[in-house]
This record gives C-alpha cells, sequence and structure tokens, in this order.
C-alpha cells in the first residue's frame, strides 16, 4: 500500500548516475546533474502487457 500523497508525483530518474530524484527538483540530489529535459519515472512493466 502507497501512503505518498497524490501531489507528490512520479520519481525522474537522473541519466547521468541513476539515482530517483522528486519530480520537483530541477537537479539530480546525488551529482548535480540537470534533469530539466528527464521526464518522470514510468512503469515499464505496466505499457508493456
Amino acid at each position: 500500500m502507497c501512503f505518498r500523497p497524490p501531489s507528490a508525483g512520479k520519481p525522474k530518474k537522473c541519466p547521468d548516475c541513476g539515482a530517483l530524484n522528486p519530480s520537483v527538483v530541477k537537479n539530480c540530489v546525488k551529482c548535480k546533474a540537470d534533469l530539466s529535459a528527464v521526464k518522470t519515472e514510468e512503469k515499464a512493466e505496466d505499457s508493456s502487457q
């Protein structure tokens, strides 16, 4: 069961280090890479079925 509020949004995956970041940040919290062009992380399993 997920207790995250709906307003939290889906996390963004950093293309450089692979870290998951909150949807509201502009730079990766781990490596500081620019995330402005990154789309939110989607479950690939859901779209493949």
